[in-house]
């Protein structure tokens, strides 16, 4: 027989009982369904290292047994993440840190995950918020009311802390998402805003405009800016300015951007240098400053420098289009600026305001401001083109809409193929300008508008591209130069390199040799591709024929003819390179014409390792050097202090990443050393190489081993002590083939900074 034991008692809530369940009710509803992230953080300083602590309170959704949450930020930032070191930077950590018993749970209906587990993907977002932080539950569920608190730059197991990105940003968001249901589907949770600051002043930036016709006047901005490139805030200053004769003084504020200006008087030809000190209120005395060349002959006032390609976050910028604006005019230095929405993003009413406010702050004789946006076909359609307005209409022929307003759960292809964009513009070609992009997708050369398709980039923050001049080139177009800095971090005309997505040094600029600085002048100059391109450097690269420039088509007549070029440096030349349509056909190196010096030797990487947006090449290396004793290594064209070269005895160990561009190490040794031995790894590939340079090859003139690639390679090279020029010109004797042909330079300077000139084309016909 069997008897059953009494009921101990209701162990539940019995919810036939309003009075019962309402506070029940309540205690779980007063939550946003989805939760809330916090923080008490709500400042940092650009590039600095920390940990930042943020704070999830789960939702009335509560989270089941195999749900996630995406922590994400923008991919155009320089912060980046790691969830397998614990040790090292950037060491990112979740934690369940209380079960809350919301709603009336019991003591064994609380919280039952076991573990969350962390991983960080770069695009495990939706662009622009791409990066992301993926927190998986493992072993259960979430309820109401639980809290997580995530790490990033956890500091308990060692580590030093994680580095805040490396340009400022107000209102800087990570961003929260929740798949409440373990669907995968995932909600917007929250977001916090952290404003990241400029650090303390650290240098002095002086930008001129380096060549001026005699009896003109022209500008000569300064600002201090901090160890990441960043304009100074709130750092007072005064000023004293050099050039020659009696000195002029001025002040930089002591709010906002520590920024200002003075103007050059007209003075005669000749070389000069303008050397500005600033005194700061802590004692501290920054110096620079550029050299300035004043000409007889020039078609406008000055040099005009212009940065084509620069985004706002009406798409995937940083701060807005008023503040691009005038840091690329205060800061940056800009003559020109050319603002390019992603056109499958910005919202017509987006547009419409920036078009206006373009308009707005044109300043004719002083600045310009061009309207334009990123076309962003897929590499497979064409790739991206930037699309300038130069005339009154500003209709946008997008590729496709896909932005958070769409009420289409999917893209519609609008202008798409990249046909589809030429055909929309063609009509009036003159009143627009359209430009293959160096960066994201890929630009394929296959599709041309000879009409429309005026310019080439060969430079932005995305790396350096001799390939994509030298492709359309060889394939027959007759396009000028430009370099841009596809500025996503606010920092238009000044474009420090970041330390990882946009890596490119110094952005990016365009020489623009107008008559006048008005609208109308730079569209029609910059359609006449009478332009040189820079990488970042306010150098200024000349390339003519009488009383043709480059960009010009010069209609044979007869076989030989001279050709002229004049280079302005920041820094020294130390090589200049001409082409033709198919490769080099003169070169100088100017340390061998100097003379080499005794126990003196660069080594330099450089090169990406693909032609597509994600190219850059992560090395590190090691040299070892046999037959004499090292003095000292210096680091040569680093783009940021995050690269890495370290002296043991006679070894260097180095590790920087290039995107198409040079970096290395400049060695002096107490004699010619004998042997150079080189071990490098490329980490995306896991590509590795060892080789040994004897002084004997290098006697023979630099050493250089390829890596595949796109230009990836070493080079060992000897170099002069001499001082090299600044200011180079010369002639060169040409002799004509009987059909179309072209010529251009590309020339280095000291610090590894590049120019290049447009070509100056030659017709039969």
């Amino acid at each position: 027989m069997i008897t059953p034991r009494a009921v101990s008692g209701h162990r539940f809530h019995d919810c036939t009982d309003p009075a019962v369940t309402a506070p029940l009710t309540a205690s779980v509803r007063e939550l946003p369904f989805l939760g809330t992230l916090t923080t008490t953080t709500a400042q940092l300083v650009a590039g600095e290292l920390t940990e930042v602590v943020l704070r999830y309170t789960v939702g009335s959704s509560g989270i089941a047994d195999s749900g996630w949450l995406k922590l994400c930020f923008k991919y155009y930032s320089d912060w980046d993440l790691q969830t397998t070191a614990p040790g090292e930077r950037d060491y990112a950590t979740a934690e369940l840190v209380h079960r809350s018993d919301r709603g009336g749970a019991g003591p064994d209906s609380l919280a039952t995950v076991g573990h969350l587990r962390t991983r960080y993907d770069v695009k495990g977002g939706e662009r622009p918020f791409q990066k992301a932080l993926l927190i998986h539950l493992e072993d259960g569920f979430l309820r109401p009311g639980d809290e997580i608190v995530i790490r990033l730059g956890d500091r308990r197991f060692g580590g030093p802390g994680t580095r805040v990105q490396t340009f400022v940003e107000d209102g800087f968001v990570f961003r929260l998402y929740a798949d409440v249901l373990g669907t995968s589907r995932m909600g917007h949770a929250g977001d916090v805003a952290l404003d990241v600051r400029p650090g303390p002043a650290a240098r002095l930036v002086v930008a001129g405009p380096r060549v001026v016709r005699a009896g003109a006047v022209a500008p000569l901005r300064v600002h201090l800016e901090d160890s990441w490139g960043n304009a100074a805030v709130d750092s007072p200053a005064a000023l004293r300015l050099s050039v020659g004769g009696e000195p002029e003084f001025g002040e930089l504020p002591g709010t906002s951007w520590a920024a200002g200006e003075f103007e050059l008087p007209a003075a005669p030809t000749g070389a000069y240098r303008a050397a500005v000190t600033a005194t700061l209120p802590d004692g501290r005395v920054l110096t620079g400053s550029c050299p300035v060349d004043v000409v007889a002959e020039l078609p406008g006032e000055r040099a005009y420098f212009a940065d084509l390609h620069v985004h706002s976050d009406d798409t995937v910028g940083t701060q807005d289009s008023a503040y691009n604006f005038a840091y690329g005019r205060r800061v940056g230095g800009l003559d020109v600026l050319g603002y390019t929405a992603n056109d499958f993003q910005v919202t017509d009413a987006a547009w419409a305001a920036t078009v206006a406010l373009c308009r707005e702050v044109t300043e004719e004789g002083r600045f310009v401001c061009l309207p334009g946006v990123e076309w962003c076909g897929n590499s497979a359609v064409g790739g991206d083109h930037n699309v300038i307005y130069l005339g009154a209409d500003t209709g946008l022929a997008r590729s496709l809409q896909w932005h958070d307003g769409m009420t289409s759960r999917v893209p519609v292809a609008e202008h798409w193929p990249i046909t589809e964009l030429y055909a929309a513009y063609a009509a009036r070609p003159d009143d627009y300008l359209l430009m293959p992009h160096l960066g994201g997708r890929r630009a394929i050369l296959d599709w041309h508008h000879p009409q429309l398709e005026r310019l080439i980039e060969v430079h932005s923050a995305w790396g350096t591209g001799n390939w994509f001049l030298r492709e359309a080139m060889q394939r027959g177009y007759r396009v000028g130069v430009s370099a841009n800095s596809d500025e996503h971090r606010g920092r238009p005309g000044s474009g420090a390199p970041g330390a990882t997505i946009f890596g490119g040094r110094g952005g990016g600029l365009t020489g623009v040799l107008a008559p006048e600085l008005t609208r109308a002048a730079v569209g029609s100059t910059l359609r006449a591709r009478r332009t040189w391109a820079t990488t970042g450097t306010r150098a200024v690269a000349l390339l003519r024929s009488g009383d043709q420039w480059m960009g010009d088509e010069r209609a044979r007549a007869g076989t030989e003819l001279v050709v002229s070029y004049a280079l302005y440096a920041d820094a020294e030349w130390e090589q200049v390179t001409v082409y033709d349509t198919e490769g080099p056909v003169l070169h100088r190196d100017l340390h061998a014409e100097a003379g080499y010096a005794p126990g003196l030797v660069r080594v330099r990487w450089g090169g990406a390792r693909h032609r597509d947006r994600y190219r850059w090449a992560t090395w590190t290396g090691r040299i070892e050097i046999a037959g004499a004793d090292l003095i000292a290594a210096e680091p040569w064209a680093a783009s940021h202090q995050e690269q890495r070269i370290d002296r043991d005895g006679n070894r260097i160990d180095w590790a920087a990443a290039t995107f198409g561009n040079d970096t290395g190490v400049v060695l002096r040794t107490d004699g010619d050393a004998t042997e150079f031995r080189i071990a490098t790894t490329i980490a995306e590939d896991a590509h590795t190489g060892e080789f040994t340079v004897t002084a004997g090859e290098l006697a023979a003139g630099p050493v250089r081993r390829d890596f595949g690639g796109a230009g990836l390679h070493v080079t060992v090279e000897r170099l002069s002590a001499a001082a090299l020029p600044v200011t180079l010109t010369g002639e060169l004797p040409v002799r004509l083939p009987d059909a179309d042909s072209a010529l251009y330079l590309h020339a280095r300077q000291s610090d590894g900074h590049e120019v290049w000139t447009s070509p100056l084309f030659f017709t039969t016909a």
